[in-house]
């Protein structure tokens, strides 16, 4: 009788150790960071279209210039290397003061090798989709060089989307509005620089952020710039990292495993 209940007691742990495991997947999810460094399943390159590369991570990337919460056939956001490239026509955004997709000093290791653009794919400068294969409570990203000219005539804004399940808006972020009145500078006070979104709903019912341009200017001029985006939680606000629960586990088991064949070899003995 004392060894069935010392199996029994065996059988809750192991199955404890399971939920564990499906929490720390759970959690691994949870905080995932993309940078646009590495793209799974193949080699970052400019110009690379994005589209499901990241759907391990619950995500996929679009574009949905009519609006309908749907990304458009056939058309897809794309990597863009920093720095002007030989044969590049297209660019993700201009630094007034350093040139194209170039971070503005001491912005560059934030900006990175690679970003993801929508400059040249139509639409008010191509209205980037990201989805969600289940609902996310919170996420952060970056969108970079928000910014204006000096006689007032194109300035940069966006407007993040936040779509429920029907693809209906459920909140809206604005960004600030591009301007060049910091000390007279080209581009103002964003050029070159990221502005960064975040949210937190008090329950997980986003399936999709969508980003609108708000501003005034010639669709062919603008493009959308986007990068270090969290897919399930705010940068800065962290999870437990899903290796430090695998280890609480792997003592959890070894300790458990070592008081159990002890009570066994007592129980035998008795």
């Amino acid at each position: 009788m004392k060894i069935a209940k010392t199996f029994t007691k065996i059988a809750i742990t192991v199955a404890s150790i399971a939920t564990l495991s499906t929490v720390t997947m759970k959690e691994a999810k949870a905080s995932s960071f993309i940078n646009f460094e590495t793209i799974p399943g193949t080699t970052p390159s400019d110009n690379l279209a994005i589209s499901n590369q990241f759907s391990s991570l619950g995500v996929n990337f679009g574009v949905d210039n009519n609006f309908d919460g749907v990304a458009d056939a056939g058309l897809f956001p794309q990597l863009e290397r920093f720095g002007k490239s030989s044969g590049d026509r297209i660019q993700g955004f201009v630094n007034g003061g350093r040139g194209r997709d170039v971070a503005e000093v001491g912005y560059e290791d934030r900006l990175g090798e690679y970003f993801l653009r929508t400059a040249g794919l139509g639409g008010d400068g191509g209205a980037l989709l990201i989805t969600y294969d289940s609902a996310t409570q919170a996420a952060s990203g970056e969108i970079w060089d928000i910014d204006g000219n000096r006689n007032g005539k194109r300035t940069e804004q966006w407007e993040v989307q936040l779509l429920g399940q029907d693809k209906s808006i459920l909140d809206t972020i604005t960004s600030p509005l591009g301007t060049n009145d910091n000390n007279n500078k080209v581009g103002g006070e964003l050029d070159g620089k990221p502005w960064l979104f975040s949210f937190e709903r008090d329950t997980a019912d986003v399936y999709g952020i969508r980003f609108k341009f708000t501003g005034n200017s010639d669709p062919s001029q603008v493009g959308l710039a986007f990068d270090n985006f969290s897919t399930h939680s705010v940068e800065g606000k962290t999870v437990p990292e899903p290796t430090s629960l695998l280890g609480v586990l792997i003592i959890g088991m070894v300790g458990g495993g070592s008081f159990l064949k002890q009570k066994i070899q007592r129980d035998i003995i008795s």
